[in-house]
């Protein structure tokens, strides 16, 4: 053996590992760019201007590929309104086949935390199905530009049939995720879904307002604002192997100088999502994820508040609509597809980040009233239909429907007018069920009968139900109630089954007692729950008088308003307490004049006083919570505690010590502020100096919210039920005669839900009727839903609609984990 081979065969022996392992080390750096710019914010033409203009980069740069991250709106908005625009595009993906790329995720481009659970289901399955409809084509891998990730996507995307993901905020100016250093890993999520998933690194970027390094490189090298290259990239992250440089940015903000340098460049390589994953070997690294691992905030009270106001607004109504259409559609009625779809559409538009955040107020009021006016004529069709067939008699029928899965039992108001002699009082029939009905405001004919008059009863409302009620006549003694509210005139005190609340002469309230004694509202000897905020430059309070609104009639609550002023702004503020439940309802209106509202600053495009919650305008209580008390926000099917002092969720948010709480239902204004003082604030209003422009605020803007106290542990609340009874309205409609051709009680989807599981969604869809369930918690490892449809074949199917089990009978749910059948009529 000669001494060179002698030495070489020693270093083999000496390095094994270290050659073997560079042998099969792909240190390539993938380079993936998409143009993100659609309808909203840029328009159709800009659109295709820049497209044509990523064709002139294509012809020049062989290995050049880009791809487009836009709603997918934009799509549906060149069938129906620019065909000529649709040919174009259609003409260059053909021409340029393979190198430029769809990657439109979602239909409307949200913020996907502060959506509905469903909306986000709702983004990603509109986004799919216009992309097949019209390109015959969908994408393989989720990315986003903006921040629309959380701990539930995996499981989502999974349910979508999606390859992989991009764990990427490409602007973090609401949002930034969790960094691993991995080059790929299985992104687990709360429900322990996994996907195979490419991930921020560590030192790629975790911060508000900023750009991801390489996304930053991407779109500003070669410049004085960005002299790293794409070089010096992959020296910072040397060991990720391979690599992925990755933009989805404005598609104003990329350059051709970097695109030239890296032209066919060795170790350097343009890619598309569809060959993305086939780079890499197979991820095994779990990269855990929960919610609080995802890091948000949002600039609540911008423009007043309204387009997340009119959002939820619009959110519950279309919810309630296709429940309706599924049962209209299951007793031989009409299904309403194309209506839902576009109550759905303009709603999913209306979520788009750069309405909700840069304030497009236009396209809101155009698209989200739209959108509610369109769910709510479905909803009126629909319960026609029904109330027009069920059985009835008596005076008039009320048909009510439920559209909750568990058992409600809300107040049913009903109006009826009569002829002289009729009646004198009320009792409500439902089959053989008898009901108690009261009178709240009536007028009367001379001999005492009534003229008209406005009727309650609280009904026993089974899951999912549609009942009729009869409104007979009846003998005044039937009814005797017993009036369970007091109302101490002369101290301001109101007395109820759950407390005791002292008004301030002055407006607010000094304090909020149990009706044991607990305290729960107290400032010692001041103000416990008013209106504050930095107006004008200074702090201001809210100063008013209360009158106390009752009924001449027995009526189950009570109707508290002040009138008053906060620095020069008129509001009216509306307190309900009830008897049978111990949620308090709130409503305040204000009626601005343009007041700078917010945290001062002189700078026109200031990045923080959106985002300093304590100096907008605010209702703000002083609680009797240990100091170590924690928030609790609801997500998208999940929940989570939170040490942060903004408390931000769906529905609901809360504060607890353990042994008790306080919860705020709301209906858009999804903020809330753990304060220094022992104070839980909610932010309403804001208008200042701001990055996307000052929105100032004229006339009346309106705010409806709820606080429940509760004693215990937050899970055994129940706040997820609460506060969806509170959002979501209980529809009726009266009718005088009926065909009688129905049972005057309708349960076509009967299933029995285990406690914490609810019915997310009910609809028509694809030729079916398609139900999602959800279990909302972790109490226990599994939870059933047992059907006892009859007529029906029940499958279990993805959220694409693929089958998963066929005949299902029973449903079984592991803790946050989602599934959803389709039903087919025999």
């Amino acid at each position: 053996m000669n001494k060179k081979r002698f030495i070489s065969y020693l270093f083999l022996l000496c390095f094994p590992i270290t050659l073997l392992g560079q042998k099969g080390l792909n240190d390539t750096t993938y380079i993936l760019t998409y143009d993100h710019g659609g309808l909203i914010l840029w328009g159709g033409e800009h659109f295709i201007e820049r497209l044509k203009n990523a064709t002139e980069w294509l012809d020049k740069y062989p290995s050049f590929k880009i791809g487009l991250d836009n709603e997918a709106q934009i799509y549906d908005h060149f069938a129906e309104d620019e065909p000529h625009l649709l040919k174009e595009m259609k003409d260059i993906l053909s021409a340029y086949d393979g190198r430029i790329g769809i990657g439109s995720c979602t239909y409307g481009q949200p913020l996907s935390q502060f959506i509905s659970d469903e909306s986000n289901i709702r983004q990603i399955a509109y986004a799919l199905d216009t992309e097949r409809k019209i390109f015959n084509y969908r994408p393989p891998v989720y990315l986003m530009s903006e921040h629309a990730m959380h701990s539930q996507i995996p499981q989502i995307i999974n349910g979508f049939g999606f390859d992989g993901a991009i764990m990427r905020t490409h602007f973090m100016m609401y949002g930034y995720n969790p960094t691993f250093n991995y080059p790929i890993g299985l992104w687990e999520g709360i429900d322990g879904s996994r996907i195979s998933t490419i991930p921020t690194y560590e030192g790629e970027g975790a911060a508000f307002g900023k750009t991801t390094v390489d996304t930053w490189i991407l779109t500003r090298y070669p410049s004085k604002d960005a002299p790293q290259s794409l070089d010096d990239y992959r020296k910072q992250f040397k060991h990720i192997n391979p690599l992925l440089a990755s933009r989805a940015d404005d598609s104003g903000l990329r350059r051709e100088a970097l695109v030239a340098e890296y032209d066919k460049k060795p170790k350097f390589q343009f890619i598309l999502l569809d060959e993305l994953l086939r780079k890499y070997p197979q991820a095994t690294d779990i990269m855990r994820t929960r919610p609080n691992d995802f890091t948000v905030r949002m600039p609540w009270g911008y423009c007043g508040n309204e387009i997340w106001n009119e959002s939820r607004k619009a959110e519950v109504e279309v919810l309630i609509a296709e429940r309706l259409a599924a049962f209209s559609k299951m007793y031989g009625g009409e299904a309403f597809e194309n209506d839902l779809d576009k109550a759905w559409k303009d709603l999913l538009l209306a979520q788009h980040h750069d309405i909700q955040i840069v304030g497009l107020i236009p396209e809101a009021r155009k698209l989200l009233p739209r959108s509610y006016e369109t769910s709510n004529q479905v909803i009126e069709k629909s319960m026609n239909f029904f109330a027009n067939q069920m059985k009835g008699e008596g005076l008039k029928q009320v048909t009510v429907f439920n559209p909750l899965s568990w058992e409600h039992s809300p107040w049913v108001m009903a109006y009826i007018s009569l002829h002289k002699g009729e009646a004198k009082n009320f009792i409500v029939r439902s089959g053989n069920k008898s009901y108690p009905a009261y009178v709240v405001n009536s007028n009367e004919y001379s001999d005492g009968s009534l003229l008209d008059a406005f009727v309650i009863f609280k009904p026993d409302l089974k899951p999912l139900s549609l009942t009729s009620f009869s409104i007979m006549a009846a003998e005044p003694e039937m009814n005797n109630p017993v009036d369970n509210i007091r109302y101490d005139e002369e101290n301001l005190i109101i007395r109820t089954p759950f407390y005791n609340l002292k008004l301030n002469e002055k407006g607010g309230f000094d304090y909020l007692k149990s009706s044991k004694g607990q305290v729960i509202f107290n400032n010692n000897q001041a103000k416990c729950a008013f209106f504050e905020g930095t107006i004008d430059g200074s702090v201001q309070v809210s100063e008013g008088r209360w009158s106390i609104y009752k009924s001449k009639g027995y009526i189950p609550w009570i109707k508290l308003v002040e009138h008053g002023y906060i620095d020069d702004i008129p509001y009216t503020y509306e307190v309900m307490l009830y008897e049978d439940k111990p949620v308090i309802d709130c409503k305040v209106s204000f009626d601005f004049n343009g007041q700078m509202i917010g945290h001062p600053t002189e700078d026109k495009r200031d990045w923080h006083s959106g985002f300093i919650h304590e100096e907008k305008l605010r209702f703000k209580l002083f609680h009797q919570l240990e100091k170590t008390s924690v928030g609790v926000r609801d997500l998208p099917f999940a929940i989570s505690e939170t040490s942060d002092k903004y408390i931000e969720g769906n529905y609901w948010t809360a504060l607890t010590d353990g042994d008790n709480g306080i919860a705020i239902f709301n209906k858009g204004n999804m903020g809330s502020i753990k304060e220094d003082e022992q104070c839980l604030s909610i932010p309403l209003a804001f208008s200042h100096y701001y990055v996307w422009g000052i929105r100032p605020l004229y006339g009346k803007y309106s705010y409806e919210f709820a606080l429940y106290p509760f004693q215990g542990d937050w899970k055994h609340a129940d706040l997820t039920k609460r506060s969806l009874e509170y959002a979501f309205q209980t529809p009726s409609v009266q009718t005088i005669k009926t065909s009688n051709t129905m049972d005057c009680e309708l349960q076509p989807l009967n299933a029995s839900l285990e406690n914490d599981v609810i019915l997310t969604a009910l609809y028509p869809n694809k030729g079916g009727i398609w139900a999602r369930y959800f279990k909302y918690g972790e109490l226990t490892k599994s939870s059933s839903v047992k059907f006892n449809t009859q007529n029906t074949v029940l499958n279990e199917i993805d959220l694409d609609g693929n089958i998963l089990q066929s005949g299902v009978k029973d449903l079984h749910l592991s803790p946050w984990q989602i599934k959803t059948v389709k039903m087919n009529m025999k």
